[in-house]
């Protein structure tokens, strides 16, 4: 078999996502990249064939996310849709077209973000939205009433009439196999990202703003998905490293809100709060979660069970030019943990930059402070484990837009510019080196006949 991988295009920026299979084909021809010296690494190859979807999406998408089988996935569209994506027998992927039970509107704004919880929990996604809101969606069989409406308004987009009453809607247009749970509202600006923890937490997810602050979300009751408790609340306090240390910014306990003070509005079009967020999979960790910020900050937070709160732990090196110029955090990727001693953490920014970074578990003697300048690492926690950074790698110089970790964690993707996607891979002396790319070659025909 061969890496599956689903891409988009959205003017010069590219997503990529891993479809949750680990079945990779290697031949026994070292690599050529890394230049002279460098140590030789088996190439991954990339499927001979590829299937180009037909996007009936009415503006770019923004977010693509696999189930956890792998055999379907969303696409979360600025057209305010999501659609899903089914794999059938003859490995085709169909949807059932504009207006049908896996396509519907979601959010009164664009949709930011799409994904999947544990099958575990059902057929259940979450998808953010410019409109401040989180809204949680279960599949069910059988008819019933939805906000899902295929009619479309003069100016192409889905309407907005509540449960389809809108003029010349049918009774049948109203029907739909995803019905809308919950929507939680907290966010005082977009919601720029939303991912479930992993299934040895329960069900909770995550979701980080533009208002600079990341709130954890938990279902009171799995088989009543209508009611979830804001569990915690981290506020973006430090704008580019200042602020009060991170021994002092803790999470806010249940019960806290959104707190005083909160972060201030955004001053510039770079305040973007927190742009991305990832979850650690490790049934042997607490609660954890790597963050990115729009000020260039990457940073670990893991739940304190002695103070029942949040705390930031690491601090990472941040994304900044070679001048020393901020620059905002894109995307980053917890790698998942298969029997490893340390953890990998993947970001990419707007300072043209891919990075590895590496953490391990620790035991320290007291709390110490992160690396407040964002340059370095440190450990946070009591006397008992603790993460400790270790090192960090660039891999790419190129303008990455996203990043994501195979099943494993030993293959990371990259999308670039012009619709590529780059897959690395570490060798015996722990060096990252480019094994396989995959053109962008439809991308760069499809823009040529769009320009002729």
């Amino acid at each position: 078999g061969n890496w599956n991988t689903a891409a988009r295009q959205s003017r010069s920026e590219t997503m990529v996502a891993f479809m949750p299979t680990n079945s990779i084909a290697v031949d026994g021809t070292p690599a050529a990249a890394g230049g002279s010296g460098s140590t030789p690494v088996r190439q991954l190859k990339i499927a001979a064939s590829s299937s180009q979807l037909r996007n009936s999406h009415l503006s770019y998408i923004l977010s693509v996310a696999f189930s956890t089988d792998g055999r379907r996935f969303a696409t979360a569209s600025a057209d305010r849709t999501v659609r899903i994506w089914d794999l059938d027998s003859d490995g085709s992927w169909t949807y059932c077209g504009p207006g049908g039970a896996n396509e519907w509107q979601a959010h009164k704004g664009p949709v930011k973000c799409v994904n999947w919880a544990h099958p575990e929990f059902g057929q259940l996604i979450a998808t953010a939205g410019s409109d401040h809101a989180v809204t949680i969606w279960e599949e069910r069989d059988g008819s019933f009433k939805s906000l899902a409406t295929p009619e479309r308004t003069s100016d192409g987009f889905l309407s907005t009439s509540e449960g389809g009453g809108g003029s010349g809607a049918s009774a049948a247009a109203t029907t739909s196999s995803w019905i809308q749970k919950a929507t939680l509202s907290d966010a005082r600006r977009a919601v720029s990202c939303v991912e479930f923890s992993p299934r040895h937490l329960g069900l909770r997810l995550a979701a980080a703003s533009a208002d600079g602050a990341v709130r954890i979300y938990e279902a009171l009751d799995t088989m009543n998905l209508s009611h979830w408790k804001l569990d915690g609340v981290i506020e973006d306090a430090a704008k580019d490293g200042s602020g009060p240390s991170p021994s002092q910014r803790h999470l806010q306990s249940s019960g806290g809100g959104v707190g005083s003070g909160g972060a201030s509005p955004a001053n510039s079009n770079e305040d973007l709060g927190v742009t991305s967020l990832s979850w650690c999979n490790g049934r042997f960790e607490p609660p954890t979660l790597v963050t990115g910020h729009s000020s260039s900050r990457v940073s670990v937070y893991r739940y304190d069970d002695s103070s029942r709160s949040w705390v930031e732990a690491i601090r990472l090196p941040n994304h900044a030019t070679e001048g020393g110029v901020p620059r905002g955090v894109l995307d980053v990727a917890w790698a998942p943990n298969v029997g490893r001693s340390y953890h990998l953490i993947a970001s990419c920014g707007k300072d043209n930059s891919l990075k590895v970074h590496r953490i391990k578990r620790g035991r320290v003697g007291s709390r110490q402070q992160a690396g407040g300048d964002g340059n370095g690492g440190g450990s946070a926690g009591g006397s008992s484990s603790a993460l400790v950074y270790e090192d960090t790698q660039v891999l790419d110089r190129g303008e990455a837009w996203r990043c994501q970790w195979n099943v494993t964690g030993t293959v990371l993707a990259s999308s670039v510019d012009g619709g590529s996607v780059r897959l690395w891979k570490s060798d015996f002396r722990g060096q990252w080196r480019l094994v396989s790319e995959a053109a962008g070659g439809a991308v760069d025909a499809a823009a040529s006949a769009q320009n002729q």
